[in-house]
């Protein structure tokens, strides 16, 4: 997707598109909270097709401490 060019609105298939080749398959089985993606454009992704939120590995640490 990287960066602002999968949020442009004439861009919204494509971006389906390329999340359905990418991240939906390693996603689909594994529950969302145990997901960690570094990316700012990644999680959005999951988030817009998924409805689902996934953290930052930080998020995940700091939780922890």
């Amino acid at each position: 997707m990287a960066g602002t060019f999968g949020h442009e609105a004439d861009k919204y298939q494509w971006s389906k598109d390329v999340y359905a080749l990418s991240w939906k398959p390693r996603l689909q089985d594994l529950p969302k909270e145990r997901c960690l993606v570094t990316g700012y454009s990644c999680r959005s992704q999951v988030k817009r097709f998924e409805g689902e939120a996934v953290k930052h590995p930080l998020q995940a640490l700091l939780a922890i401490i």
